[in-house]
């Protein structure tokens, strides 16, 4: 019996179920996805191991591997649903005190990263456009929507309360983010953007 990998987002989380036996035959297929995975940029991993019915060393140093990526703050990586017989395996090897184990998913993804609309809306327009943003999911709130905002072409406004700026205030030097938007731009035809815009919006051309 091989090894079925389905998979589903749940916000910022890569929920991975897995069907099967993960062994020295399938553990491969389970890396090569879990690379792909990480190339795309998921950084927040919840293994669902509920199909599982047999683990090997290899499999466990697939989940291994993967944990030590993540390591330091680059991501996340939970497992849950795990059956009386591979939960024995995880004991017997020590991999029960290297992992976050949960009885199921949505004891898992309960406090979880949850996703930020402002950053899913600055992420979805930068794609849209062509412009990579170094915006985290987990960046103020006002600071992506000045992002969003740089690139839908609109000027901020001035906060309230706030006097607007003399033309003798010293400009504040650009973001990276910032000249890479200027120039991807500069050189867009007007009616490339703007028919980027629309599609943006969902509006008809």
């Amino acid at each position: 019996m091989g090894l079925l990998i389905r998979q589903e987002e749940v916000g910022p989380v890569r929920l991975l179920m897995l069907d099967g036996r993960l062994d020295t035959e399938t553990a491969a297929d389970f890396e090569l996805a879990l690379q792909d995975l990480r190339s795309a940029g998921a950084r927040d991993f919840l293994i669902d191991l509920a199909g599982i019915g047999y683990v090997s060393s290899a499999g466990l140093r697939v989940l291994l591997s993967l944990a030590k990526q993540l390591d330091g703050g680059k991501g996340s990586v939970r497992l849950c649903g795990l059956s009386a017989a591979v939960r024995e395996v995880f004991d017997v090897a020590g991999f029960s005190k290297l992992f976050a184990i949960f009885p199921n998913r949505n004891a898992a993804l309960g406090d979880m990263p949850q996703p930020d609309p402002a950053a899913a809306m600055a992420q979805k327009a930068a794609q849209l456009l062509g412009v990579r943003t170094s915006a985290k999911p987990s960046a103020p709130t006002a600071e992506l929507a000045r992002v969003a905002a740089l690139l839908l072409g609109i000027k901020p406004a001035a906060a309230a309360g706030k006097s607007t700026p003399s033309l003798r205030t010293p400009a504040v030097p650009r973001s990276a983010f910032e000249r890479q938007l200027s120039a991807r731009q500069a050189q867009a035809k007007p009616a490339s953007f703007l028919a980027r815009l629309r599609k943006l919006f969902g509006a008809k051309p």
